[in-house]
């Protein structure tokens, strides 16, 4: 059975590190800490709806009469079941290692105290997990359409056929099968739960690209501030310099 892991929200470590946060007047840390929990609560939700419809689409396959239509289908969700669970795992280890910074934040924190420096998370090293789970919904989406494509195909000559599954018999393995009419309404179900997967791995895909974007972005921001507290000390070190000169003449 799959470990379940905590939600990132329900984790007490979370509440712990966003309370240093605001104690010690974190402003920006925090709207970026706080930035990143959303999206990954988000994509923990996400995960779960998809897995939850993909579990309903199985259960209307189990339900078919025929073993081809059923036996082709099974193999092509079973494929997109294996990247979503591939995804899933990058979520979640992004989550431990979240996590672990957290604490290691908190640790240092209660070690140096009031008087030490306030260590947080740095959001910009979590691009490659984001990368990651990216490629996981990119591999699921492809092959989720693959589903859909399948479905369309059978149902249509379904649809065409009098006698409903003999032309989609035919298509499936070279020669014409008897079966049950209650497969064309099953069918209809799993085409339409097909789509709504599908629909929802393209959005969640959009959401990564967005959020790999915006930890870009925040990236920039970070070398911009980089190089102007740089030039700011080397400004102020040079002024030092001629400070002693004058006061040397």
């Amino acid at each position: 059975m799959e470990k379940q892991i905590p939600k990132i929200n329900d984790e007490p470590i979370v509440h712990e590190y966003i309370s240093m946060l605001l104690d010690n007047d974190k402003k920006k840390e925090y709207k970026d800490t706080e930035e990143l929990l959303q999206y990954i609560a988000g994509m923990e939700k996400n995960f779960e709806e998809v897995v939850k419809e993909l579990h309903d689409v199985k259960e209307l396959l189990n339900g078919l009469q025929n073993p081809t239509t059923k036996m082709r289908l099974s193999s092509a969700i079973d494929k997109v079941q294996n990247s979503i669970n591939n995804g899933k795992n990058k979520l979640n280890k992004l989550k431990v290692n979240l996590i672990s910074s957290m604490k290691e934040c908190l640790a240092t924190f209660k070690e140096k105290g009031k008087e030490g420096i306030v260590k947080t998370i740095n959001v910009l090293h979590f691009r490659e997990a984001l990368k990651g789970i990216r490629s996981a919904l990119f591999d699921a989406s492809f092959k989720m359409d693959d589903v859909v494509r399948t479905c369309d195909l059978v149902t249509s000559e379904m649809r065409k056929s009098k006698n409903h599954f003999r032309n989609a018999g035919r298509l499936l393995i070279g020669r014409s099968v008897q079966h049950n009419s209650n497969d064309k309404i099953k069918l209809n179900a799993i085409q339409k739960c097909s789509r709504s997967v599908a629909s929802k791995l393209d959005s969640m895909d959009r959401s990564v690209k967005k959020m790999i974007n915006r930890i870009d972005s925040l990236e920039k921001s970070s070398v911009r501030n980089e190089l102007h507290s740089l030039k700011n000390n080397s400004k102020t070190q040079e002024m030092k310099i001629h400070e002693k000169k004058e006061q040397s003449r």
